[in-house]
């Protein structure tokens, strides 16, 4: 390239580099670089660490992405004709040459593959079919779910006493997780909660079984062909790499030797468990009366599991039930004693009889007691108060006069046109004892004692009116 200079006007050339020289395909060539770089080791260390099994070095990840761009045959065949300088080749081919040099690359990284994934393997494998082994005998040998079971078809036989169902002697193992459905004639409460309560109740030691029969809701998800899948890949692996190993040289062998023989010992066992597992179903089969085409061991287990769950979940319903019917009883307890206090109890409350009032309030104003101040008699609502009053009294008033005049007038229109005297009204004189009674002439003259008497010898059975404060008697 020509490069100009203002400062001194002369021409300076700058000499390009060598050019690389590149046999791998340019895409495979950008993988092959953004693996080598994640390694951030020279070729010559890398191909080293592969040579020793070096797996302080090279961890897994990196195990992976370098099996990922193992050289293929044409790839060989591509370096294999280049006898040049290592210098002039690209990246890319530079680390195949380095790598090509190892013997048996591919199956050291393979072991050192199967060294990192196979503990890992086995730990969630072994623990798996360990624990559908378990859940799968402790449900076959729980003497306590047995007798739950028990319970249910007692319970079921008296519920059909009198029908075609009633007087079984068993049950399908699918009503298991139709019993939460039963409604009872509580409200919220199904017989699944009746169940509970009742074994709560009377047998205690029933009620927490569910825990002994290990994590169902798991383990009913496990399928045991995945196991044996699992398992199959698992052998085959073993079988390829260790056929293999004959080709390395005795320092290798002996680095992955324990390996090998713990995946063996391992795979042995593993098989014994799953073949105890497909024994399981044929127990399960005979055990509950199964029909062998619609049931397997993982549907046996998902029936189990779902019936545990909704009797753990009864188990808690009910506690919550029996603590708000606690509540609500203690609150209605406490309105029953509210309904039965007097009424000056309930805004307050009368001091103890022991206390007196007065000097009580004599005491707080001697210690400052600020009182209230009474309403003047100037406010203009307490004068609106007492006009009202003195209105409503006073339209009283005239209401009873009115009435009293209105009794006089009737006692006047019954006399028969008589008049008793000569200016044609009746004197009415009140007694002593505000009785009247008539006079002798046929005045009205207090009577002695309090009665009233005719002024003639016969007796007049006459009427008595109550006008106000007097009692008149009209004659017939």
């Amino acid at each position: 390239a020509v490069v100009s200079t203002q400062s001194t006007g002369k021409k300076e050339t700058k000499k390009k580099g060598p050019t690389l020289i590149t046999l791998l395909d340019p895409k495979k060539s950008l993988g092959i670089n953004l693996i080598t770089k994640n390694l951030r080791m020279p070729f010559p260390d890398i191909a080293e660490a592969i040579q020793k099994c070096d797996m302080v070095k090279l961890n897994n990840d990196q195990i992976n992405g370098l099996l990922k761009i193992i050289p293929e045959k044409a790839d060989l065949e591509a370096l294999s004709g280049y006898t040049g300088p290592l210098e002039q080749l690209a990246e890319a081919e530079r680390f195949y040459k380095n790598l090509i040099q190892v013997p048996e690359y591919a199956l050291r990284l393979d072991c050192m593959k199967f060294s990192y994934e196979f503990n890992p393997i086995a730990e969630v494998l072994g623990k798996r079919v360990d624990e559908m082994l378990k859940a799968g005998n402790s449900i076959l040998e729980s003497s306590e779910l047995q007798e739950i079971l028990h319970i249910l078809l007692i319970v079921g036989n008296f519920i059909n006493t009198g029908g075609y169902a009633g007087n079984a002697i068993g049950f399908k193992l699918s009503l298991l997780n139709k019993i939460h459905e039963i409604k009872s004639n509580k409200p919220r409460m199904t017989m699944m909660h009746v169940l509970v309560e009742s074994i709560e109740k009377n047998k205690p030691h029933l009620l927490h079984f569910y825990k002994k029969l290990g994590n169902l809701s798991e383990i009913s998800k496990i399928d045991n062909t995945e196991n044996e899948k699992e398992l199959g890949e698992l052998t085959k692996m073993i079988t390829n790499v260790k056929g293999r190993m004959a080709k390395l040289d005795p320092e290798s062998i002996a680095k992955f030797e324990d390996i090998f023989k713990e995946a063996t010992l391992f795979c042995d066992k593993t098989k014994s468990t799953i073949e105890e597992i497909n024994g399981l179903e044929a127990r399960y089969i005979k055990f509950f009366v199964l029909d062998k085409r619609n049931y397997s061991l993982q549907e046996c287990l998902k029936v189990m599991s779902v019936f545990c769950g909704k009797f753990e979940n009864a188990i808690g319903e009910n506690k919550k039930r029996k603590e708000q019917e606690a509540r609500l009883a203690k609150r209605k307890e406490e309105m029953a004693k509210r309904e039965t206090l007097p009424r000056a109890k309930k805004k307050g409350g009368l001091p103890p009889p022991e206390e007196c009032v007065i000097d009580n309030l004599l005491d707080q104003i001697r210690g400052g007691l600020k009182l209230r101040k009474a309403n003047s008699v100037g406010n203009s609502n307490d004068t609106r108060k007492v006009k009202r009053n003195e209105s409503i009294k006073k339209s009283n008033q005239e209401s009873t006069e009115r009435w009293r005049k209105s009794k006089i007038a009737m006692a006047l229109l019954t006399n028969k046109g008589k008049i008793p005297d000569e200016d044609g009204e009746i004197s009415m004189v009140p007694a002593t004892n505000g009785d009247v009674t008539p006079a002798t002439n046929g005045d009205v003259t207090p009577a002695t004692n309090g009665d009233v008497t005719p002024a003639t010898k016969e007796t007049i059975d006459s009427p008595v009116i109550n006008v106000g404060e007097v009692d008149l008697v009209i004659a017939s």
